[in-house]
């Protein structure tokens, strides 16, 4: 199965397809076996399930889906809202220290990326806020808001920290992310020294998480050292 104009994945079983062959579902079919697995008990979201619903329930619902169809199930949830109220609301959805508060708030900045300059207002309004500070000032940056205040700098290590912990909830180590890590640190000198002192509960993890991805390999080991210390410190 893959998604329409995507290409199928590879056969498991070359036997079975020369056996019986490959078929393409119609909308129908579609239809037909997403009935059928609903009544087994199977999860089968489709797009526009969660249009009616809260963000909480969006950012939750789509925090696995693929790119198109979390685009698609977004671009419906925000057709049926006012830009400012959609912006809002997303933005109180995302707060908080659970473990899946990280990818609830990548999902929220990838949906308020969507929303118009009409929601500048209601994204100024988290300007001071710890956890969307940042969220919001990368939002103004991009729809090239005036007088968008400088981060301090915890802000910028929280915000750090979050988005490789959302990035690795999402994806789970994948190439990409050593891309970001090195990057990061090479922008930050010193980044391991504060980044074992931000205040967020997954500071240890993201900091080991480093240690495993960093391709060099003294920035690696402090990596390492940093994730101890924040786990004494959270420990202490």
């Amino acid at each position: 199965m893959a998604e329409e104009g995507a290409e199928p994945e590879p056969p498991a079983d070359d036997e079975d397809v020369s056996r019986y062959g490959m078929v393409a579902l119609t909308p129908l079919g579609l239809y037909g076996v997403r009935a059928r697995m609903l009544e087994a008990g199977v999860d089968a979201p489709a797009v526009g399930d969660l249009a009616e619903k809260g963000a909480e329930a969006l950012l939750d619902g789509i925090a696995y889906f693929p790119e198109a169809s979390a685009g698609a199930e977004t671009q419906l949830w925000l057709g049926r809202r006012e830009p400012a109220a959609a912006a809002r609301e997303l933005l109180a959805a995302a707060r908080g220290s659970d473990t899946g508060a990280p990818l609830r708030r990548l999902r929220s900045q990838q949906a308020l990326s969507l929303v118009g300059p009409e929601a500048e207002g209601a994204v100024r309004e988290v300007l001071d806020d710890a956890e969307l500070g940042g969220l919001a000032r990368v939002w103004l940056a991009e729809h090239g808001a005036s007088d968008v205040p400088p981060p301090p700098e915890e802000m910028i290590f929280w915000l750090a920290i979050d988005t490789i912990a959302a990035q690795l909830d999402a994806d789970g180590e994948p190439d990409e992310l050593q891309g970001l890590v090195a990057g990061l640190t090479g922008r930050h000198s010193g980044f391991f020294d504060a980044a074992w002192r931000v205040d967020h509960p997954a500071t240890a993890d993201v900091l080991e998480a480093m240690g495993r991805l960093h391709p060099d390999k003294k920035a690696a080991k402090e990596a390492r050292k940093a994730a101890f210390k924040a786990r004494s410190r959270r420990s202490g």
